[in-house]
């Protein structure tokens, strides 16, 4: 069993299986009648210090060292049944709108809140569709109607609590495989992907990094607690959905309290957030995040602290408690009778010329196995749609695209479950000139992603975090009729000036182009470059990128 096992004396009798469902959410009664607030199940956090902050991102630099009261944190996520209180109680005007609805991606916001949207299914999931102000109100109340003063935890708290002592990335460990996490967490896994692609046609995979290759049972948020808790006992810190704090969104940790208190700044437009959700592929407990004050999501949630030891249970908070073991007891009941995942498909090979691709790969030898899936994206690295399904040949061709490099990918179904992805690549084309080249056309590409471009023309551009990386390389595959001088220009936006990039040809250094502002990311401009040396035939373009905060759309070379 994942969940807690200490609760199991408080499992529901009988008789109070079969209470009314208006019963079921009663939270209990104090001494003149009133119904009393459900309040958190907690944890004691010892007084200590840590060292806070992660080389691996400038926004969680310098380290610093943190001393931090003894606190009390909720061993889970607030949940719908705890949040239904505050609302039938305040009549608070919760958001009515939520991003919440999948068709490839999270749409935009649309009809859904708190207790009607398109991910929750339980009473004792997280409660999302609000915001980091319905939260803070809920936590405003709730310390009103209880007498103690309950609130958000600060970040510093937050990652103190989850990282429970440890010095690895996660309190479990280093997961360099992403074999562990499923035991400690709802992320992107082998269980998502499964159901993702069949409710929505999207993907974990390409899109927040890689995907665990394991089952935590959970295609979307799960009931809190069903994974193992932390040395502290605190569940779901790793992810289940993404947790909102007290502190204002800083840019570093230049000027943050060292006292683990909350870092509040005048105009606090952004809300700091921590953990990852069921819809991203988790990160170190260090990594940082932020959520605008008013901004509804399907996947954020929040948790509550309090100064000092944990509180003993309330009535009212041992019968929410009685209930929620009894349906993560009927949870794991389910967990335990699914079928196990195949393995994935081995040995899978490409084969291409101008017309055509073919895609061969080993027959499974596992006795249930009884089809394959084949995956391809439209440019290397994006995410991957399904292409073609109930195959049982081990081999798949179709007519071959364009001149861009793109990947496929073939999975082996069982009991409707398929396994992990087995990735092969095309090979980029020769781009014959004069003519456009596409960024997308590019062979080999480093320090960077591939968009959607908000350019006029459509398409796709170079982008990454903060733009292109400054260590980017892009290497293009130039077919040149004449051999000759051939002018350089290139389609970029960029808010700044930049250093631009290092431009060879055929390995040898041509010189340096700068990209200049634009007006911003949005705003696209043609800028022209140097003249680069070209042989008749086959060449290969190299740019090199000497800084960050630009994108590339295309580039042209014109016979000077």
């Amino acid at each position: 069993m994942k969940f807690n096992k200490c609760v199991t004396a408080l499992f529901l009798s009988v008789a109070s299986q079969t209470l009314l469902v208006g019963e079921i959410y009663a939270a209990g009664a104090n001494a003149d009648g009133k119904e009393s607030a459900i309040e958190p199940i907690m944890a004691t956090i010892p007084a200590g210090s840590f060292e806070m902050g992660s080389v691996a991102s400038e926004n969680s630099q310098p380290l610093h060292q943190v001393n931090v009261s003894e606190f009390s944190m909720g061993k889970y996520e607030v949940t719908v049944n705890e949040f239904r209180q505050f609302v039938e109680a305040t009549n608070y005007a919760v958001p009515q709108e939520c991003r919440h609805q999948l068709n490839g991606w999270f749409r935009a916001y649309s009809k859904g809140n708190w207790e009607t949207n398109a991910l929750n299914t339980s009473e004792f999931q997280p409660v999302v569709c609000i915001n980091w102000q319905a939260a803070n109100a809920y936590t405003k109340w709730l310390a009103k109607e209880t007498g103690k003063p309950y609130r958000l935890p600060t970040e510093a708290e937050w990652e103190y609590a989850a990282r429970a002592g440890t010095k690895t990335d996660y309190f479990f460990g280093d997961d360099t495989e992403l074999t562990k996490v499923c035991d400690y967490a709802n992320t992107a896994d082998l269980t998502g992907e499964t159901v993702l692609q069949r409710d929505s046609n999207t993907s974990y995979y390409n899109w927040s990094g890689d995907m665990s290759n394991c089952n935590d049972h959970s295609a979307y948020a799960s009931i809190v607690g069903m994974y193992k808790a932390n040395q502290f006992g605190l569940h779901d810190v790793v992810s289940n959905v993404l947790e909102m704090l007290a502190d204002c969104r800083s840019e570093d940790y230049s000027n943050t309290p060292t006292d683990g208190s909350a870092f509040i700044d005048e105009k606090c437009e952004r809300r700091s957030t921590r953990g990852g959700s069921w819809h991203w592929s988790h990160s170190p407990l260090a990594q940082r995040g932020s959520i605008p004050e008013d901004f509804s999501g399907g996947v954020d949630g929040f948790r509550l602290a309090l100064d000092g030891k944990a509180p003993s249970l309330s009535s009212a908070s041992k019968k929410f408690l009685a209930k929620l073991t009894f349906a993560q007891q009927q949870e794991q009941k389910r967990w335990d009778i699914q079928p196990a995942f195949p393995d994935a498909v081995s040995n899978v090979k490409i084969e291409q010329d101008d017309k055509s691709v073919t895609i061969r790969w080993d027959k499974s030898q596992q006795e249930n196995v009884e089809s394959y899936r084949v995956y391809r994206n439209e440019v290397t690295g994006g995410m991957f749609k399904l292409l073609a399904t109930n195959l049982t040949n081990t081999s798949f061709t179709e007519p071959k695209m364009g001149l861009m490099k793109y990947d496929y990918a073939v999975v082996a179904v069982s009991f409707h479950q398929q396994s992990h992805y087995s990735e092969v690549s095309t090979e980029a084309g020769w781009v014959e000139i004069p003519g456009r080249v596409e960024a997308e056309w590019a062979a080999q590409s480093s320090d960077s992603s591939l968009t959607r471009t908000s350019d006029d023309d459509g398409g796709y551009n170079f982008t990454g975090v903060g733009g292109i990386g400054a260590e980017a390389q892009f290497t293009y595959q130039i077919d040149v009729p004449e051999a000759g001088l051939y002018k350089l220009a290139y389609r970029v936006a960029t808010p700044r000036d930049t250093k631009g990039f290092e431009v060879l040809a055929n390995d040898k250094k041509v010189g340096v182009d700068l990209v200049t502002a634009t007006g911003g990311y949005h705003e696209w401009q043609t800028q022209q470059g140097l003249k680069v040396p070209l042989k008749k035939g086959k060449n290969t373009v190299i740019l090199k990128s000497l800084d960050n905060n630009w994108k590339l759309n295309w580039l042209t070379l014109t016979k000077s």
